[in-house]
């Protein structure tokens, strides 16, 4: 055994323990979470594991980096299997490299792939430093990784080239070929020094970025198939409950790391820090200091501060180490400025790459500032009191709905009517007056397509959905007790909504709490109405429309072509979409109880909402939700549009090319 072998057996245990060494610590760190079920239906997790991480299908979504992390994934998984090769060789020298056509095919295919990867190295570089994205930070970590890949790929390269200038027979390989028959021009003395430079290098750096990355934000290169595979397959509107009668809880929310699940906390590792997220996000758009992408990093360097500590026995602990166990996340760690302006559109959710779940964070820690800490703004904490004491907002009376169902002629089941579907007015169709008239035009195409419909009247109330993501998950479990009790008394088995934060909260979250019901929301029932004939719109005006996509709709239902469908039923109407559309769609600014609260710093996410949709030069903006209806229409009086651009919910537009209903 020589020197060479011995030390190189040395190099790799060595490197070897001291990464297996980092993931353990790491690893410990994660399991301080609270249990998380991610184990089910694992048949859809691989196909996850498939679409994400080797097809790389939300990275395709940006056409520059999309090819670039494609083409280094892939490259590096080839080339995993000639480093495989390489290690196994020298560990046990015996072996013999691959010979005849797989040796052949793997040259090609490292050749292949080793191009591919320093093109997109180039690239990655040249987006880095030279265009010098704002979401991307030039710093140390980054410039070592790409330097680190380049190394081991060129090692490759110069090992395979001077193998086959020192054997004339040996496979062929596109490149290795015709620099070997250039190298061997120097002789077998140097092409033996450089093959043992080359294998050195190689080791050396492949070993080097093996160590490396547990300390570097390219950890995400182990972590981020794990994450995807463990990834949260419930649906993007359904909150994660909190037990409020747990009566071991000393506090509620999330006020410390440990607070969270494991899956939670293994996030933090699989973040990118490509600022995806960060870039969508509709707050730090508009200025506000809010990032995503920074809490994901503080949440794990707080992660890592406090893990070893709590691995102490709690007499070993330092007066400072007791102190930051004691710091909280929420307003301590995490800025409550940043929590309070989030909007919870899910655009970082929907952009980050390896499925980090911000918005369960963001509430789970206002849930602790409010619950735990008694913290909150002003704004807010009228809104809880007046859902509290009067079921609503406004703080108004409940009359409201049993006037709507008299004037519209429709079925009032709390005076003991019953009726095939139940119309879910919520709050704003009740008490404001502009979102009452699509509550109108919605009834009254129902009315004409012949639906049995009707309201609660006086039974319903607010269904608690502003509350619990506003952190009040104590009102909220009030309010879908009370409403669940309402519902189920009544027998009422389908219900419609205009409001796609009432749909979401009915359909995907009140069947935790017993309520099961066929929630539909009116894009989806008019559309269908529309295709089965039972309301045919007449020609009307030419006119163009562009269609603003609710979030709570859109990227948290996957309710995209219903409303469009409508519209582009309507004759006369030219649909003109926005830029940021459909997945990618900008918040209008009223998600997360920002509705209820005021915009204090940077400019309003509505008039910047606002601005998109009057790029398009449509005449009338097209809405689905009575929220964005109100801050679009603020938007454009704003801007000083009022005069030129109409804004209407999709259903008042459908109603306007209808003939009069005739009683």
């Amino acid at each position: 055994m020589g020197i060479n072998h011995v030390l190189f057996i040395v190099v790799f245990i060595f490197a070897l323990l001291w990464f297996g060494l980092l993931v353990e610590e790491k690893w410990s760190f994660v399991q301080l979470g609270q249990p998380a079920d991610r184990s089910r239906n694992p048949g859809a997790r691989l196909m996850s594991v498939a679409t994400y991480v080797f097809g790389q299908k939300r990275l395709f979504k940006d056409k520059y980096s999309g090819p670039m992390h494609f083409a280094i994934f892939w490259g590096f998984l080839v080339l995993t299997v000639g480093s495989m090769i390489f290690l196994i060789r020298g560990l046990l020298p015996a072996v013999g490299a691959p010979q005849g056509t797989p040796a052949v095919m793997l040259n090609v295919a490292t050749d292949i792939m080793a191009v591919a990867v320093m093109i997109a190295l180039f690239m990655a570089f040249y987006k880095r430093y030279v265009m010098r994205a704002k979401r991307l930070e030039r710093n140390f970590d980054a410039l070592a990784v790409l330097i680190l890949i380049a190394i081991v790929v060129l090692a490759d390269l110069s090992i395979e080239s001077f193998g086959i200038a020192l054997a004339p027979h040996a496979a062929w390989a596109p490149l290795g070929s015709v620099l070997g028959h250039w190298l061997r021009g120097y002789g077998s003395v140097v092409d033996q020094r450089g093959l043992l430079v080359s294998d050195w290098v190689k080791l050396l750096s492949l070993m080097g970025f093996l160590v490396y990355l547990p300390y570097s934000k390219h950890f995400h290169l182990f972590v981020a198939p794990l994450n995807i595979y463990h990834r949260n397959l419930e649906p993007l509107g359904r909150l994660p409950g909190l037990d409020l009668e747990d009566e071991t809880a000393e506090s509620f929310g999330v006020g410390q790391v440990t607070d969270m699940t494991w899956a939670d906390l293994m996030d933090a590792y699989a973040c990118v820090q490509c600022g995806r997220c960060t870039e969508q996000c509709p707050a730090n758009y508009t200025q506000k200091h809010l990032s995503p992408k920074q809490i994901m990093v503080d949440l794990r360097h707080q992660l890592e501060a406090v893990g070893p500590i709590l691995k102490k026995p709690e007499a070993r602990r330092t007066p400072d180490e007791q102190a930051l166990l004691e710091l909280p996340l929420a307003g301590g760690v995490i800025p409550a400025e940043d929590l309070w302006a989030c909007t919870t559109c899910g655009a970082c959710v929907e952009a980050c790459p390896v499925f980090d779940e911000h918005v369960v964070k963001i509430v789970g820690m206002r849930r602790h500032l409010v619950l735990t800490q008694g913290e909150m703004p002003d704004e807010a904490q009228l809104f809880f009191k007046n859902v509290e004491n009067a079921g609503n907002p406004w703080g108004l009376g409940l009359d409201k709905r049993q006037q709507f169902a008299q004037a519209m002629g429709i079925k009032d089941l709390s005076r003991g009517d019953t009726a095939e579907v139940l119309y879910w007015m919520g709050c704003a169709a009740t008490y404001d007056d502009r979102a009452r008239r699509v509550a109108e035009a919605t009834v009254q195409l129902m009315k004409q397509a012949g639906i049995d419909v009707g309201v609660l009247g006086e039974r319903e109330t607010c269904n608690g959905e502003a509350a619990r993501r506003m952190g009040n998950e104590y009102l909220f479990q009030m309010m879908a007790q009370q409403n669940i009790e309402t519902l189920n008394d009544l027998g009422v088995k389908t219900i419609v909504t205009t409001c796609p934060h009432c749909f979401n909260t009915l359909k995907n979250e009140y069947p935790a709490f017993g309520g099961e019901y066929e929630v539909i929301h009116h894009s989806e029932f008019l559309s269908q109405l529309v295709s089965e004939g039972r309301l045919t719109p007449q020609g009307g005006e030419a006119v163009s429309v562009t269609y603003h996509d609710s979030c709570y709709l859109g990227r948290y239902n996957n309710i995209f072509d219903q409303p469009r469908d409508v519209l582009k039923s309507v004759p006369g109407i030219t649909l003109r979409e926005m830029e940021k559309s459909r997945e990618k769609s900008f918040c209008c600014g009223a998600g997360g109880g920002r509705m209820w609260m005021e915009e204090k710093a940077g400019t309003k996410i509505n008039q910047a909402r606002t601005e998109q949709a009057l790029a398009t030069g449509a005449e009338t903006i097209a809405t689905a939700c009575p929220f964005c209806l109100t801050m679009m229409r603020d938007g454009v009086q704003a801007l000083g549009a009022e005069d030129n651009v109409r804004v209407k919910d999709f259903s008042e537009i459908l109603a306007e090319n209808m003939l009069p209903l005739v009683d």
